[in-house]
């Protein structure tokens, strides 16, 4: 399953509260030709949930998760401020 940082559930949750998404919105990771985009979508029946503070922040529908096995969503900081970021586990 996908890896989530603390600071990317902040991150996240900052991102809905300036959208100002209503509470049963959270962001979901769909994907795409290049890669992943996070949009706002409701929670679907056998989604994986991500929660911050008893708010659900991301979502991933079965395939999704299954794709996402060895990644974490972590923040890099730059000149712009923080970014979220997907990056392959490392093999312990």
């Amino acid at each position: 399953m996908l890896n989530v940082t603390k600071p990317a559930l902040d991150r996240l949750s900052h991102r809905l509260a300036r959208q100002d998404a209503a509470a049963d919105v959270a962001l979901r990771f769909t994907r795409r030709e290049g890669g992943w985009t996070l949009g706002p979508d409701q929670t679907r029946p056998g989604d994986v949930t991500f929660t911050l503070d008893g708010r659900n922040v991301l979502v991933l529908d079965v395939a999704a998760a299954e794709s996402m096995t060895n990644l974490t969503l972590d923040i890099r900081h730059t000149g712009a401020g923080p970014r979220l970021r997907l990056r392959r586990r490392r093999k312990e």
